[in-house]
């Protein structure tokens, strides 16, 4: 699997990943997933995803520390936790495709309804750092989606664009951490995954420096246009899948 063709297709696929997930905060495994399937196991898509995202969460962080300082992160950590817990404990009795039937259309209808000016009434950090974790957390617990339900409640706060990518990065290092770390207790990370997800840190860089000039060039007015599309983008996705699972 280490092929100098793997690397480079790879690469290909995370740059452009990264300048997606640079740009708006989120929406890696959107454009990766369905590329990467092609070199390598679907068993090893989500641990080397895990990978990238935590990667990427760490060096964002490095750069964006100052702006998130005083935020209720400790938070945001804690209820993630229990929510990627109580989204594992729900696949245990729900089908998943009615999961992500549900999801799929919840963020499509919310979407449309803040973008008719829609506010979810949310006007504290601590609030705001509570509810992403809670339902970010079952959101990425349950189906191994992350990003949306945090990503909603942010815009509905008007968040400004680099406050907004900073915070949505920390939450996903916080879920893909739970994870990873569940992944290594089962025995499913593997030493050739490792160094691929490694291979691919010069493309997820030069990733993240291209969204980030693309995001500086842009009005927030823009910007949040952009983070509802892909959140739509996402929506019918998940509810697609939703659908293919319950149908096959």
């Amino acid at each position: 699997m280490l092929t100098a063709l793997n690397i480079i297709s790879l690469s290909l696929i995370i740059f452009i990943a990264s300048v997606v997930r640079g740009f708006t905060g989120f929406g890696l495994a959107l454009v990766a997933v369905p590329l990467i399937q092609f070199f390598i196991p679907v068993s090893d898509t989500a641990v080397f995803i895990a990978m990238i995202n935590a990667i990427f969460s760490i060096l964002y962080f490095r750069r964006s520390r100052e702006i998130v300082r005083g935020q209720p992160l400790g938070r945001m950590a804690l209820w993630t936790g229990a929510g990627v817990a109580a989204g594992t404990l729900i696949l245990k009795y729900i089908n998943p495709a009615f999961i992500q039937l549900t999801w799929g259309v919840l963020i499509i209808f919310i979407v449309m309804a803040l973008a008719r000016g829609m506010n979810f009434g949310i006007k504290t950090d601590t609030s705001a750092m509570t509810l992403s974790g809670i339902f970010g957390g079952v959101l990425a617990g349950a189906t191994g989606i992350t990003g949306p339900p945090v990503a909603i409640i942010l815009a509905s706060m008007q968040t400004p664009k680099e406050k907004f990518n900073a915070l949505i990065s920390i939450f996903i290092f916080f879920a893909v951490s739970y994870a990873l770390l569940f992944y290594l207790i089962s025995g499913l990370v593997r030493t050739e995954i490792f160094f691929l997800a490694l291979c691919s840190v010069p493309a997820l860089l030069a990733g993240l420096y291209t969204g980030d000039r693309l995001v500086a060039r842009i009005s927030q007015k823009t910007f949040t246009n952009v983070v509802y599309i892909v959140l739509i983008m996402m929506g019918i996705i998940t509810l697609f899948k939703g659908a293919k699972a319950l149908v096959m």
